[in-house]
């Protein structure tokens, strides 16, 4: 049904009322699909290219490296794999209590099933991270840049591995994706 056959009796048939009727109804179909589209554009894990930037300039994260060493100055470019991670790790770095449970949730959403939290009980923690679907420029990012979360007065060791540790009580979340009892493959 179009806004043309709701008109009252008078503007039926009626070119002029026809055509405003028409022009409504298409700019309202033209702002109500994309206001649903808003919602796929922005979502962190579909949006590429400009929409990337969107988010990222809303979160406070550039697309831009910046290196200044002397004498060389490098601004490196990032994909979107890498800039989506760095989001990640922006709005997680914003979002984080400090809590071990926290830390554990916050790492689940920057490496989906390829983290791992050892809490020490004497303000440090031990965080596993699975090398298995890291970039170098994201290896970069962990290992040199202050980049992942970490609660205010603890110490964190980031950990670099091929194989998450395998660990009960509160670490059991491994039970099925760590190696355990067989050698690892060489």
């Amino acid at each position: 049904m179009s806004y043309a056959d709701l008109l009252i009796w008078q503007y039926k048939g009626q070119p002029r009322a026809t055509a405003t009727a028409a022009l409504i109804s298409d700019a309202f179909g033209t702002t109500w699909n994309g206001l649903a589209d808003l919602r796929q554009t922005l979502d962190i894990e579909r949006a590429t290219g400009t929409h990337l930037d969107l988010i990222g300039q809303h979160v406070g994260q550039s697309r831009v490296l910046s290196s200044e060493r002397p004498p060389v100055r490098h601004d490196l470019s990032l994909d979107d794999a890498a800039y989506r991670f760095l989001i990640k790790c922006r709005i997680a770095k914003n979002y984080m209590t400090g809590t071990a449970p926290n830390m554990e949730q916050v790492l689940d959403f920057i490496f989906p099933g390829s983290a791992a939290v050892l809490d020490h009980y004497d303000m440090s923690y031990t965080v596993f991270v699975s090398t298995a679907m890291i970039s170098d420029v994201i290896r970069h990012a962990i290992t040199t840049l202050d980049i992942l979360p970490r609660p205010a007065g603890v110490r964190v060791r980031y950990n670099l591995v091929t194989h998450l540790p395998f660990g009960y009580e509160r670490s059991n979340r491994n039970y099925t994706h760590a190696a355990f009892g067989d050698p690892p493959e060489r």
